[in-house]
């Protein structure tokens, strides 16, 4: 049956189709927008059907209004046919229901969608691909189609058309409600399709054709329906976000609580704690896992739910001193922290650590405590152990011998071990923080107190020799060190120190100093006692040597006073000069000189002595003058020394070998022997002072031990090293001298003329001043020898009287004399000014680098040790005074 009203003709009005579907297709484009932003929320793939049916029918909503004829053109914007309108509709009005169809199945076995925004591109392409494939059918394959309309009037074949429709929206709002749920969206999509159903049956059943009062009634019925559940759509969709909003910030809540849990956990599992809760007035009682498995060892629920169920397993003798303890703290209302013992689950003793508060209702009575229960047993045995250590600490430090103590890290001292007080008489409290300065020396505290200051601020280490005040009122001197002691981060956690008497070891030190001393004055004295007879009997040789016509036996006691005398000369010379070296008291003057010629100046010395033992020489060396920066005449002094030690210790006939030659760097001089040898176990020893290898009732030679000393020492002065070598007894020995040389040795400078450092005929006026009267005679007698004008004085005032009549040019003056020393003198002759100042030369017997000091300062030009080498003396007598000015004082 049809119902003729809605078959009613009316006036053809276009207007009306662009003012419908227009806002019924904005219409269905909000509510795309608001179901998408609804499934990227909840990314579900019904509601990404269920936009895309929102979509379609936008969409096909506008294709059907630019295709409607006499709209805007008289067949329509796209070129429509009469039958394009129609199939539109249809195509249009089964897509919706459809996607209902789709979203009503898919939404009760629902999936997540991982990638939303991959979905809904894929979605919305399909959705659009779909409407243009449809559209294109119905605009430009219409002539495809079988005819709807004649004369605005449907034909029968558009009855499948619309009836199909028709069942299809009748289809889907009844297998919506059948599944529908307990959401608002599933309410108003029940509407929704209930309008679509009744628009379809006026638009397309129950009227004629266009224009008549269904397909006015049916489309004016659609857009207030749509309008209507758009407008609830919006409402719903503002609660529904706001819900959503919440329901994620009650998840985050959420999320974050249990992530605090877990790390709450992770925390009490660490520390072996535990947490628990009693309920005062329900006499109920909880207690974490914690409690049960870490700390007791049992089973989860085991523990019984009664605050007193701990009790148990606490020591009886804590027990009541805990309750006691939880009573007060309640009764106070304060926090309640305890420390007590208890028993395991498998008996093992463990300490525990409990902290509670407890909370009050309005009238102050207790109704629950809560609290932490923490395992400390570890902690206590480290403390035991602690303990015991410091005990075992202050046991041994107040054992130690030394003063002992420790200090904060901000230098306040807490601890003195035992001997402190033993020493001091302070006690603890007397002697803590800076107390202790009552024993210091008053006038060292400001030194002392800035110099621990300074390793307090620093970190450094702290060192001081400091007096300490005894009980006896003795002052002793202690050398006090203090380091600082660090935890792992490198922090200064204490400061450790000790005080160690070094009284005994300073006085012995004291005592060493005096005796080194005592003995360079006795070495010097000695030297000068020895030199003083060795004066007279050296110049009385001299003076017989250059007498002609002496008998041949005179000659050859003569040449054996000679030689004794300056062999022991040398042996004075040389004990003083290992003194010096012992000291650092020796100064090098160092010049550009050829070891070669050093070498070669050393043969020569001892030539002599060589043709007297018999011996051959071999000599090897190189054409390469081996230039080093040297002291000339201590270089011969060393190679003169090893070449006497090879004559005097290898029989008579033997062979001494003496080379040279250049390593890189450095050169090799080597002296060897077929002599005695050495033994292996002296040979460590050899270069030692006063070490002798034969005993001294079976050695034929003389001499002290020293030579050998002398040498290493100056070698080592000039950067170099010696060695010796030798296979065994009687198997000679090698001494092998290494020394640093010269890359690039400045030129040699050109000889000066001979005839400027030898002893010219040249007579002086002399005067001779010495209270030795044998030494000064002889000297008389020697210089009168060589022609020299002479004057003798035997005091120091006699000699200054002498000097004024005589004026002489040269005086030869003794240092050490009764009533006017040799120095007075000498200032005296500098200070007169009416004559020329005569040249003055010290003849003593004193040669320490002291006395040499001495007589620069004095006023002397020129120091002569006794017994005087008469060559070099001749020479400086010969010297004019230009020449003597500029040679280099002989100190």
């Amino acid at each position: 049956m049809y119902l003729t009203f809605a078959r009613t003709p009316l006036e053809a009005a276009p207007w009306f189709i662009p003012l419908h579907q227009p806002v019924l297709a904005i219409n269905d484009l909000i509510t795309t927008t608001l179901l998408l932003g609804y499934f990227h929320l909840t990314r579900k793939r019904s509601i990404l059907i269920l936009a895309c049916g929102y979509l379609y029918s936008a969409v096909m909503a506008t294709v059907h209004l630019l295709s409607f004829p006499g709209v805007f053109t008289p067949t329509g914007l796209l070129g429509a046919g009469p039958q394009t309108t129609g199939y539109l509709h249809v195509f249009w009005h089964i897509g919706f229901p459809a996607a209902v169809i789709a979203y009503s199945f898919l939404k009760q076995t629902d999936r997540h969608v991982d990638r939303p925004g991959w979905a809904t591109a894929k979605a919305m392409l399909a959705t659009l691909a779909c409407a243009a494939v449809l559209g294109t059918l119905a605009t430009v394959g219409s002539g495809w189609l079988p005819e709807m309309l004649k004369d605005n009037r449907y034909s029968s074949v558009f009855n499948i058309g619309r009836y199909g429709q028709w069942i299809i929206t009748g289809l889907a709002l009844v297998i919506l409600f059948t599944r529908r749920s307990a959401s608002t969206l599933d309410m108003w999509l029940v509407v929704v399709l209930s309008a679509w159903f009744f628009e379809i049956g006026l638009v397309s059943v129950f009227n004629a054709g266009r224009w008549d009062v269904g397909f006015y009634a049916g489309r004016a019925y659609g857009l207030v329906a749509s309008s209507f559940v758009l407008i609830m759509l919006l409402i719903e969709h503002g609660r529904m976000y706001r819900d959503l909003a919440e329901a994620q910030a009650t998840a985050r809540t959420a999320a974050r609580l249990q992530e605090t849990q877990r790390v709450l956990r992770l925390a009490l599992k660490a520390g072996r704690m535990g947490v628990f809760s009693w309920d005062l007035v329900k006499d109920r009682a909880w207690w974490s896992p914690e409690v049960e498995q870490d700390i007791l060892g049992l089973r989860p629920g085991e523990l019984a739910a009664q605050p007193d169920a701990l009790t148990e397993y606490v020591f009886a003798e804590d027990r009541d001193r805990l309750s006691a303890q939880i009573r007060d703290c309640i009764g106070n209302k304060r926090e309640c922290d305890v420390e007590f013992r208890l028993r395991d689950a498998q008996g093992n003793p463990r300490w525990a650590f409990a902290r509670g508060e407890a909370g009050y209702d309005d009238g102050g009575k207790a109704t629950v405590v809560f609290g932490v229960l923490a395992d400390i047993t570890e902690r206590k045995r480290s403390e035991a152990a602690a303990a015991e250590m410091e005990v075992h600490f202050h046991t041994m430090a107040d054992e130690l011998p030394e003063i002992a103590w420790m200090a904060r890290p901000d230098g306040w001292i807490y601890w003195f071990n035992r001997r402190w007080h033993e020493y001091t008489g302070l006690s603890q409290d007397e002697a803590e923080g800076w107390g202790w300065r009552q024993v210091n020396d008053p006038d060292l505290v400001p030194a002392i107190v800035a110099r621990w200051r300074h390793s307090v601020a620093t970190g450094e280490p702290y060192e001081m020799v400091i007096p300490l005040k005894g009980t006896d009122g003795r002052w002793r001197q202690f050398l006090s060190r203090a380091v600082a002691l660090r935890n792992n981060e490198g922090q200064i956690v204490h400061w450790f120190g000790v005080n160690a008497d070094i009284t005994a070891q300073t006085e012995a030190e004291q005592t060493l100093k005096l005796a080194d001393q005592r003995k360079d004055e006795f070495l010097a004295t000695l030297a000068h006692e020895l030199r003083n007879p060795l004066a007279p009997i050296r110049n009385a040789a001299e003076l017989l040597t250059r007498m002609p016509g002496l008998p041949s036996s005179v000659e050859r006691a003569l040449a054996i006073v000679d030689r004794q005398s300056r062999h022991l000369a040398r042996l004075v010379d040389d004990l003083l000069e290992v003194s010096r070296i012992t000291q650092g008291k020796v100064s090098l003057r160092k010049k550009d000189v050829s070891l070669v010629d050093c070498l070669s100046d050393a043969l020569h010395a001892v030539e002599g002595a060589l043709k007297a033992a018999g011996h051959e020489v071999l000599v090897h060396l190189p054409d390469d003058p081996l230039y080093a920066s040297a002291d000339a005449t201590r270089m011969v002094q060393c190679f003169l020394n090893l070449l006497n030690n090879a004559i005097k210790f290898t029989p008579r006939g033997g062979v001494i070998g003496v080379s040279a030659e250049r390593l890189p760097g450095v050169a090799k001089i080597a002296i060897s022997d077929s002599g005695i040898g050495i033994p292996p176990e002296h040979l460590q020893d050899i270069f030692g002072l006063f070490s002798q290898v034969i005993p001294a009732l079976e050695r034929s030679q003389g001499g002290l031990g020293i030579g050998l000393s002398l040498v290493k020492g100056f070698v080592e002065l000039h950067g170099g090293s010696v060695e010796a070598a030798s296979a065994g007894a009687g198997s000679g020995s090698t001494f092998t001298v290494i020394l640093p040389l010269l890359e690039q040795p400045a030129l040699a400078p050109a000889d000066a003329p001979r005839g400027s450092q030898e002893a010219r005929l040249h007579p002086r006026r002399v005067l001779v001043v010495d209270d030795n009267r044998d030494a000064a005679t002889s000297m008389v007698a020697l210089l009168q020898a060589a022609g020299h004008q002479v004057r003798e004085a035997h005091d120091g005032k006699e000699g200054l009287r002498l000097a004024f009549e005589f004026e002489p040019e040269v005086v030869l003056l003794d240092l050490g004399m009764p009533g006017m020393s040799g120095f007075d003198v000498a200032r005296e002759l500098r200070e007169r000014t009416a004559q020329a100042a005569p040249r003055i030369i010290a003849v003593t017997g004193w040669g320490q680098e002291s006395d040499r000091r001495l007589t620069r300062e004095a006023g002397f030009d020129f120091h002569l040790t006794k017994p005087v080498n008469h060559t070099e003396l001749d020479v400086l007598l010969s010297m004019d005074v230009a020449v003597a000015e500029q040679a280099p004082v002989r100190h």
